[in-house]
């Protein structure tokens, strides 16, 4: 079995650029599931709900979950108790670990922190995983951490002060981003080829909507479909 973990801004993002639909095609080729955890839930089901201008891409995220295209994680595959600890521990950990102006700096949500302690347990048991994360700051903190503190840096315009010398508790996750799941399902014929800028239009569009990707990435993107 492999699992597809999918945070908050990947589902919101395909939404907004209405690519939901790609997820039930890609659903019959992927052996696996597609999980979601509760506060991811939280974040593009219950609390859009409530909200009506974003309750119409909640409704369509939630007929994925009604119809069993994502699942919401439960105690079969992790226990849930665990998971929350260690969730939040890795919250803790990420926004004590860099200072600017003597002040913690806000690094992660807890919504991130579930999808990464899903992966490092899944990874713990051996199970196959893979994390889909646009937020720029939360994937280098799992790929690259030691390259957070410059980035931060250049983002704030100003010191930033490392107060951790480990980053251990952060790693062991593999992470793709929307723009990689869209080009998996345009090479499929998932997404429906218009004219020869269609990938591109797609790519551009992932990335306004919050995928953090250079130019010249897309311009790889590009020659590749």
């Amino acid at each position: 079995m492999k699992y597809l973990i999918l945070d908050s801004g990947s589902l919101i993002n395909f939404s907004s650029n209405s690519l939901l639909s790609v997820f039930e095609q890609l659903k019959k080729i992927f052996p696996g599931e597609f999980l979601i955890t509760k506060k991811v839930k939280h974040e593009v089901i219950d609390h859009p709900l409530k909200v009506k201008r974003f309750e119409w891409g909640a409704l369509r995220i939630q007929d994925l979950l009604d119809r069993g295209i994502i699942k919401l994680i439960d105690n079969k595959i992790v226990n849930l108790d665990e998971l929350n600890k260690r969730a939040e521990k890795i919250m803790n950990a990420a926004n004590n670990t860099f200072q600017a102006r003597k002040k913690p700096l806000h690094i992660i949500d807890l919504g991130e922190a579930e999808v990464i302690a899903l992966s490092q347990m899944l990874t713990e048991k051996d199970i196959e995983n893979t994390i889909v994360i646009d937020e720029r700051t939360a994937r280098i903190l799992c790929e690259k951490p030691e390259n957070l503190q410059k980035l931060l840096k250049k983002k704030l315009h100003t010191d930033v002060k490392q107060t951790k010398s480990s980053f251990d508790i952060f790693k062991k996750c593999k992470i793709i981003r929307s723009t990689e799941l869209a080009y998996i399902a345009y090479k499929k014929g998932f997404i429906k080829k218009i004219d020869k800028r269609t990938l591109e239009a797609v790519i551009y569009a992932l990335k306004f909507g919050g995928v953090s990707i250079s130019e010249k990435e897309v311009q790889m993107f590009k020659k590749m479909g």
